[in-house]
């Protein structure tokens, strides 16, 4: 995510197995096999100007450019209700309690109750498995894009779901064939696509299936997103 990362403080390769960017002292600038994502003319010996907006806040050796104080952060040093280190906290709508700590879900996470907002309760058989959705490397980052683009569109043209072939198999269902989706918030029907990217999980000794779906339709296309399945 930033390149100015993969040279040490004085602008140097950290090896050459990770040479990625670094500064080029003759000419005075960036150089690389990317594009830096740091000022191309910011030596690492720049010094932070406090109060300064943009990068002149950040000295040339912080290469964590969105950052307020250009650094890599193990925990945040504010703002952070339930940490202060990252914790596993369950999504709400699993079918598996935390294993790890008593704290189920993240105590500070919001549902809005409303009409067709229903969530499933933890362990709800009607709702055994874990979605996960994803962006499409053929959309170009989000549905923001491709639901406008027909030419990035067509690279993807419909929703999909990818299923195991032992959920496949459990729900006879082949690869291709139509499939639905469903949450307490609704149903969407998706083409199958039985791969082994998905693979079942045991957890305390039970089998968990997870589907993989990803989000970019808007409404002129296949809806957008559901949150959990069936």
């Amino acid at each position: 995510m930033y390149n100015r990362a993969s040279a040490d403080p004085e602008g140097n390769p950290w090896s050459e197995k990770k040479k990625w960017v670094w500064w080029d002292a003759e000419a005075k600038k960036w150089v690389g096999y990317d594009v830096p994502d740091y000022i191309g003319a910011k030596p690492p010996a720049d010094k932070a100007k406090p109060g300064a907006p943009g990068m002149d806040a950040l000295p040339g050796t912080a290469p964590f450019i969105m950052r307020p104080d250009g650094l890599g952060w193990l925990f945040v040093p504010g703002g952070l209700v339930d940490g202060p280190l990252p914790t596993h906290y369950e999504p709400v709508e699993s079918p598996v309690a935390n294993s790890l700590y008593k704290q189920q879900t993240s105590p500070v996470y919001k549902h809005w109750k409303s009409a067709g907002n229903d969530l499933a309760k933890m362990g709800d058989p009607k709702f055994p498995h874990v979605l996960t959705t994803y962006r499409l490397t053929e959309h170009y980052l989000a549905g923001g894009m491709s639901r406008w683009l027909p030419w990035l569109a067509e690279l993807q043209p419909e929703l999909f779901v990818e299923i195991s072939p032992e959920l496949a198999q459990e729900k006879n269902i082949k690869n291709l064939d139509w499939c639905k989706i469903t949450s307490p918030r609704g149903h969407i029907r998706a083409k199958a696509l039985v791969t082994r990217r998905m693979r079942p999980f045991t957890i305390d000794g039970k089998v968990i299936h997870q589907v993989g779906m990803p989000w970019h339709w808007g409404y002129e296309g296949c809806p957008r997103e559901t949150s959990s399945t069936s």
